[in-house]
């Protein structure tokens, strides 16, 4: 246990230390179950006061008889559960993301699933994912005239750029050697073939091609 928090604490201060940017967080949780007149309604909401303490609150609703109908509905034409996330932070614009998973999966899983938002330094969000564990231990079957709560894990995922390539280091480079070679200061430790293998080959060819073209001089050397 006590190897897990020491893991678990290393990693949060290695997420920590790549943020450049705090501000708070909201991403609505949509979805197209029981909705009377659009298409998607709300489902529940994420909020989190700091990016960098990455701590969330979630709200959400529990699934009535209308919900699980519909959900068993999907599942048994191998459909999808499909959720729509429309995230809001202090200094950007309303984004929407969308993510689906099998319907069967979702039911199977007892309404459990997690959700990912995936952060760049910078504290943009560029995706929010929605999936259901594999889990190993069978779950009940859920009583369709029961409300059931729908249970969500929420992980803020960092988004580590690639190194950007020195280009102007390799053009310096490129040009101080282009300055040597005219200077004669750099000099070319190339083998003998390395360097004149370009007019070694075309004789060599015009050698092989006259002698295959020619075969009568050596039988005639041999009377």
């Amino acid at each position: 246990m006590k190897s897990l928090l020491i893991i678990f604490t290393f990693t949060f201060l290695q997420f920590v230390n790549c943020i450049d940017y705090d501000g708070w967080l909201n991403i609505e949780i949509q979805h197209s179950l029981n909705c009377i007149e659009e298409r998607f309604c709300k489902r529940g909401n994420i909020s989190l006061k700091s990016i960098r303490a990455g701590t969330s609150i979630i709200e959400q609703i529990s699934f009535k008889k209308q919900h699980l109908q519909q959900l068993k509905e999907l599942a048994e034409v191998d459909g999808f559960y499909t959720i729509r996330s429309l995230v809001t932070a202090a200094d950007s614009k309303e984004v929407e993301f969308f993510s689906s998973v099998k319907a069967k999966a979702f039911l199977d899983n007892g309404l459990a699933d997690v959700i990912n938002a995936w952060v760049l330094p910078n504290g943009a969000v560029i995706a929010v994912s929605f999936q259901v564990n594999n889990s190993s231990e069978s779950q009940l079957p859920l009583n369709i005239n029961k409300e059931h709560k729908v249970t969500s894990n929420f992980y803020l995922r960092q988004v580590e750029q690639a190194t950007v390539p020195d280009t102007a280091s390799y053009i310096q480079k490129l040009e101080r050697e282009r300055e040597a070679r005219e200077k004669g200061d750099l000099k070319d430790n190339r083998s003998f073939l390395a360097k004149y293998w370009m007019y070694i080959v075309p004789i060599a060819i015009f050698v092989m091609i006259s002698g295959a073209t020619n075969p009568e001089a050596p039988a005639a050397a041999t009377r």
